[in-house]
This record gives C-alpha cells, structure tokens and sequence, in this order.
C-alpha cells in the first residue's frame, strides 16, 4: 500500500508545469460554472426568483467558485488517500477561510457585500455560516474521492493544433471578460463616491457599465456604507 501511495505522489510531482497550468484553468471553468449554476438555483428555489450569480458580464461563471476550486485542488491533491474525516475538517476550514477572504476584500475594496450570513441562523459574522462550512466540507470529501480523480484522468493537454488554437482564444477571452468586469466595478465605486470621469477609458465605462446595468448583472451586491452617506460625507 505504501509503494502505491509513493508512486501516486511522484506521479504528481512529475507533472510539468504546462500540464498543471491546463489542468488548474480547466478547474477553475468547471468549478466556476457549476457554481453559477448551483447559486443561480439556489436562489430561485430559497427566494422564488431568478437572481444571476455570474461574476462575469459576458459569461456565467462564478470567479469565487472558480478561484475556490482551483485552491482546493492545490491544497488537497495529495489528501485523496486521508481518511474522510481529516479531508472534512480540512475542506470545511479551508472553505469558511475562503469565504471570509473573499467577502472581507469585496468590503474592503469595492465596499459592497456579494453574499450576507448575519440574517441567517448559525452565522459568524457577515461571511461565515456553520451550516454552509460543513457544506464545504462535505462538498470536499466528494471532490477529493470522487472528482479529483477523474479530472486527472481526463484533463490532459490538446494534442491537435486547432485545439490548442481553441483553448488559447477561449483563455485570452475568460482572462479579458473577468479583467473588464473587474474595473468596471471598480469604476463603479469610483463613481458612487463623486469622482468623474477622468480620461476616455473612464468615459467609456461609465457609458458603457453605468450603475444601473451593473446592479442588474449584480443585484445580491449590496453596499456596506449607504450611498446617500457616503454624498453627506463628501459635501
């Protein structure tokens, strides 16, 4: 059993870094499609409305669910022959961190909330839920056990030329789409606090991705400090 588990690990660690990067952005498609899917229904079944959960303008993918799954995949692609119940600890911890992080720097940064917890029962604050940690947890044990192995088996680098044309042109739109969404948004709270347009980029964002179209892509993001204060503080 040993000699197994040792040659699994060197196989892993013989992967060349090409190979791992393919891997590590197909990941995060999958997990970052899936996610938008998973809350996009979520939310339809808790609220009885259709709400988009995409982090994406031009296309359905969650980067929070992406970026989770491609650190999950790091953090516990030698944990597949651990026992489920350390796999479970470890995904829940790394799950509720995650989702701290990332809500902490939205508020921090964008100053808006994408989610909120603290009107829900076993809450930590605005980013952390007990129920939804052990969620990850047992999301985990599933993707160690079961996902994992397949995406390894399955995930290997294009071998033909127009494939490799293809996942070229598909990553240099996921890399341009979610880069525009993103200062976008930051355009966004650069206009909520009075700050015109300075150049003709800007310009064109506000033209382009005014605010109201953004909440539309957007409508959980809610702000952290109400916009008709942040107007009492600037006069």
């Amino acid at each position: 059993m040993e000699n197994v588990l040792r040659i699994k690990e060197e196989e892993i660690k013989n992967e060349t870094v090409s190979n791992i990067i393919y891997k590590l952005f197909w990941v995060y498609i999958i997990c970052g499609v899936a996610g938008f899917g998973i809350e996009t229904i979520w939310c339809w079944i808790d609220f009885q409305e259709f709400s988009s959960r995409s982090s994406d303008i031009f296309f359905p993918i969650s980067w929070v669910w992406g970026v989770g799954g491609v650190m999950l995949y790091l953090f516990t692609v030698k944990n597949r022959w651990n026992h489920i119940l350390y796999i479970f600890a470890k995904c829940t911890v790394l799950g509720a961190a995650f989702e701290f992080l990332c809500g902490y720097l939205g508020e921090k940064i964008l100053e808006v909330t994408f989610w909120d917890y603290s009107g829900m029962p076993l809450h930590i604050g605005r980013y952390i839920n007990i129920p939804f940690c052990l969620f990850w947890g047992l999301l985990g044990i599933i993707w160690v056990k079961k996902i994992c192995p397949v995406i390894d088996r399955k995930l290997k680098k294009p071998s033909t030329a127009f494939s490799q044309w293809m996942l070229r042109a598909f990553l240099i739109f996921i890399i341009f789409t979610q880069l525009l969404t993103g200062v976008a948004l930051l355009r966004m709270h650069a206009r909520q606090q009075g700050r015109e347009s300075r150049n003709y980029i800007e310009y064109i964002l506000d033209c382009c991705f005014n605010d109201q179209l953004l909440h539309s892509f957007f409508p959980k993001m809610k702000p952290v400090v109400p916009i008709y204060l942040k107007s009492v503080v600037l006069v």
